[in-house]
């Protein structure tokens, strides 16, 4: 008989059973429940508790996390037929004990890991049949309060207990985070009945030899065993496990030459046996590979265990991708790189880091992940980085990542923090590990795998020995016990010690020439331009703060009036300084801002984050292949926050997110400084720890001496036929080859045009491309009073020799015209003047209304199309109003 899994979704209640601080109404109450879900989510539907993450309804709701909670249900446990029955768990968060009829068969204390319980229980003479299912949650403060007590304090950045627990750090708070501290069954519950055997954990590692695909599907298997129920389940088949079992893989899909292709392997197991490996060799396999690199070519892949006479006992079916990866790390002449290789080809990374994507992260269904995925993706992503203070996702999120060519880097759940290395911590690191590592087998789209988000650095830099001493933080875990399991349980993927890491303990663990950097100076106290003093060899965080979109934050937040310094928008910036941090990001461009004037600060603060994002991105990647890959923190926010995220809480897109197409696009077009090539840059000693650190000078550490970056470059450099200027044109390309013209203009302020000249942009290979400029275009005679303008193919590049606050800012001119189309309206911009940073925001119009451009800089003449979605005919006259329709002369203008 085939294993049959019956999920157990309905019928659920959840109480109080235990704890204080609970409002009237909760104490005794069976709440209808949702499972998989959190009990957030139901007490908030029932009415019991205010949403966190409105206004500041988050203090209101800390006593949840201090509770504990049971979740019930009756559940039938009767065989039908089979030998056994199992209470599978795939997730439960997190303290936990389960039982039946009053009989525990379960406990677990990790959120990370899935469980599998004996359901076959006693109960006086009920026997099998239906049975009272319990969970009950204990609060996850009171396990770490006991797992504390025993490792004694660990150092971190926050007052709260998440190393003592395995369960999602961000739940308690973060720079960008609220506190709600969840517990229940987060993901499904099932019963699982089976006989015989089932397949206890599929792991398929593929790989390509010669041009055939070749996937190595390692198999286990548990078998039945003697029943428990006795005479009820005497007519079943006790011999079972004794027979011999057949496994068969099947793989299905289409050549290169697009014929179809099944290839099927076999294996047999003795009753001596409980796992094997089944290889199949898919001849002329299609390759799959990154997004924008080739098909993300897929196949069908259907394991079977069977009986020897055919019978069907487990069944699992996936998709998989034929694609062989090598992370370069082998030390060169600079130090060492980071290359992630797929198929033999060096990718060139633009990436995204990945939080969850909300606090109560069982309400994120596929939808939800895919909508934001696809978004990264249309902004030129390939690559997203899973951080180590949320969750492994869901099956869900690595199948969409499959689907659209995104690689994925898994960071292990470890972050900010020193760890305790003590029991039962540590068995529970073990076992969730290697539970994770096999799941997440099977997606091509995975190829890295690291062990902790900055612990190594805050370890060195804010000496955390002095207070730990003797006892273990965590090393262990990252250098041996991590990487082991690793390498056994999937050895096809690359496993990094740490982000950032240089590759060796004798190496500060940021170095800048070593492996991975995470860039936190800028922001933290230094302005975007710093970013311009070094080229780290793979920068895995960078970012820059901003508000969420307008609507986001005026439905998050319950200030009648909305400034820069209301309660409510306060509550919803969690950064250390964070708003003094976002005034002095502004100030060297744009000025100070009177805190009343929010709309003028709001617009600010979106143009400045995406200015400080291209500062970054633009020299680094121009600085290929010294620099391989870029990771911007961050992709996605999980409630209405001042954040460094492209996408807020709402989904809805914010500048940066349209500036990242720019950025991330095949072809990057930037005007840079003539210094970022030809002279030679030092890496001055870097504040460690992520983007919310105080605000304090360097700490005198060594500079490192990086040599002229010039010499690292390994591709053309245009000849210096021009005379001296101090800036040039740089592009990076990453498609094979590129034979373009760009068009340079030096303009004034109002947009008329001083000089102008065409210059080729020729390369034979992907790399970057130099091109000087003539005095007549690069040099300014006024630099308040012009600017240039560069232009090749639909890219466009702009530089002010003076900050914008200094430039002479004429007002700008242009006509708007409005054309409905089915779900919304364009409206076209015509310029008559220079105009600067134009920038439409429609959601304030509409809660619904979106634009696919942010910001735009036109030349008199020059036209734009802003597409606008979820608007009507009857929103033109508001489209068309300040502050929805804003350009930088007007927010300027005093």
């Amino acid at each position: 008989m085939t294993l049959d899994r019956e999920e157990l979704r309905d019928g659920w209640t959840v109480t109080l059973a235990g704890g204080t601080g609970a409002p009237d109404g909760v104490a005794g109450r069976a709440i209808p429940a949702s499972v998989p879900g959190q009990v957030h989510t139901d007490l908030e539907r029932e009415g019991l508790l205010p949403d966190p993450t409105f206004h500041r309804n988050e203090q209101a709701a800390g006593w949840v996390g201090r509770a504990d909670w049971a979740y019930r249900r009756t559940v039938d446990v009767d065989p039908r037929g089979h030998e056994r029955v199992d209470l599978v768990c795939d997730g439960l968060d997190t303290v936990a004990e389960l039982s039946l009829d009053g009989v525990v068969v379960g406990t677990t204390r990790n959120m990370h890991r899935r469980y599998r319980f004996d359901a076959r229980v006693q109960s006086g003479a009920s026997g099998p049949g239906s049975k009272d299912l319990e969970i009950l949650f204990e609060s996850p403060y009171r396990e770490a309060g006991r797992v504390a007590a025993k490792a004694g304090s660990m150092p971190g950045p926050y007052d709260e207990p998440f190393p003592y627990v395995r369960k999602m750090a961000a739940n308690f708070g973060w720079d960008w985070g609220l506190t709600a501290v969840t517990s229940g069954p987060w993901r499904p519950v099932a019963i699982e009945r089976w006989s015989t055997a089932r397949l206890r954990e599929v792991r398929p590692l593929v790989d390509v030899e010669a041009g055939e695909g070749v996937l190595d599907t390692h198999i286990t298997v548990e078998r039945s065993g003697p029943s428990r129920f006795g005479e009820n389940t005497a007519d079943l088949d006790q011999d079972g496990e004794d027979d011999d079992l057949v496994l068969v893989v099947t793989v299905s899909g289409t050549t290169e030459d697009g014929g179809a292709t099944r290839q099927r392997s076999r294996a047999q197991l003795t009753p001596k046996d409980d796992e094997t490996v089944v290889t199949v060799r898919v001849p002329d396999a299609r390759r799959w590979w990154p997004r924008g690199y080739g098909d993300q070519a897929q196949y069908d892949v259907v394991v079977e265990l069977q009986t020897v006479d055919g019978e069907v006992l487990d069944r699992d079916t996936f998709r998989t991708g034929f694609r062989s990866t090598r992370i370069d790390t082998q030390a060169d002449r600079v130090g060492r790189p980071f290359g992630i290789h797929v198929n033999g080809t060096l990718i060139d990374v633009r990436g995204v880091n990945w939080i969850p994507d909300d606090v109560i992260v069982s309400r994120g269904d596929r939808s939800r992940l895919e909508s934001r995925l696809r978004a990264a993706a249309s902004l030129g992503t390939n690559l997203v980085r899973v951080w180590g203070g949320g969750v492994y996702e869901s099956r869900d999120f690595y199948e969409v990542c499959d689907e659209l060519g995104l690689l994925v880097w898994q960071d292990f759940p470890f972050a900010c923090s020193a760890y305790p290395e003590v029991e039962p911590i540590r068995s529970e690191v073990i076992a969730e590990a290697r539970d994770n590592v096999a799941r997440l087998a099977r997606h091509p789209s995975l190829v890295v795998w690291n062990g902790n988000n900055e612990n190594i650095w805050l370890h060195d830099a804010d000496d955390w020995g002095s207070s730990l001493g003797d006892r273990g933080w965590g090393l262990d875990y990252y250098l041996d016990l991590l990487p082991t399991i690793v390498d056994a349980v999937d050895p096809s993927r690359f496993y990094t010690v740490a982000s950032p890491w240089s590759g060796d303990e004798s190496l500060p663990a940021n170095d800048v020439d070593h492996e991975t950097h995470h860039s936190w100076d800028p922001w933290n106290r230094l302005p975007d331009t710093a970013y311009r003093e070094s080229v780290p060899r793979f920068v895995s965080e960078f970012g820059w703060q901003a508000p969420p979109a307008w609507r986001t934050l005026r439905e998050g937040v319950a200030d009648d009036v909305l400034r820069v310094d209301s309660p409510g928008v306060l509550h919803h910036q969690k950064a250390a300084d964070g708003m003094a941090k976002l005034a002095r990001g502004i100030e060297p461009r744009f000025g100070t801002v009177d805190p009343a004037s929010f709309d003028r600060w709001h617009y600010l603060t979106q143009l400045q984050q995406a200015r400080a994002v291209a500062t970054g991105v633009e020299h680094w990647r121009t600085h290929w292949p010294r620099n391989t890959g870029v990771v911007m923190w961050q992709l996605n926010d999980l409630w209405p926050v001042s954040s460094w995220s492209a996408i807020d809480s709402a989904g809805r897109l914010k500048p940066l997110a349209h500036e990242l197409r720019r950025l991330y696009d095949d072809v990057l077009l930037t005007i840079r400084p003539v210094s970022d090539v030809t002279a030679d840059v030092t890496a001055a000693g870097a504040r460690p720890g992520g983007p919310d650190r105080p605000d304090h000078a360097a700490d005198g550490s060594e500079t490192a001496e990086l040599g002229t970056l010039a010499d690292t470059l390994s591709f053309g450099v245009s000849p210096g036929a021009f005379g001296a200027s101090p800036v040039e044109i740089a592009v990076r390309s990453a498609r094979s080859g590129q034979d373009s013209v760009v068009r340079v203009r030096r303009v004034t302020t109002a947009g008329a045009i001083l000089a102008e000249v065409s210059l080729p942009v020729r390369s034979e290979r992907a790399g970057v491309v130099v091109v000087a400029l003539p005095e007549s275009v690069g040099v300014v005679d006024d630099p308040t009073n012009e600017l240039i303008v560069a232009d090749m193919d639909w890219h466009r590049a702009v530089w002010t020799p003076e900050p914008d606050h200094s430039m002479r800012w004429e007002p700008a001119r242009y006509r708007t015209t409005f054309t409905p189309f089915d779900g919304g309206l364009d409206l076209i911009v015509e310029a008559d003047s220079l105009v600067r940073d134009l920038l439409v925001q429609p959601d304030r119009v509409s809660p619904t209304g979106a634009v696919d451009r942010g910001f735009m800089t036109l030349l008199p003449g020059e036209r734009v199309v802003f597409r606008i979605t979820g608007v009507a005919e009857t929103d033109v006259p508001a489209l068309r109003s300040e502050p929805v329709l804003w350009s930088l002369d007007r927010v300027l203008a005093r």
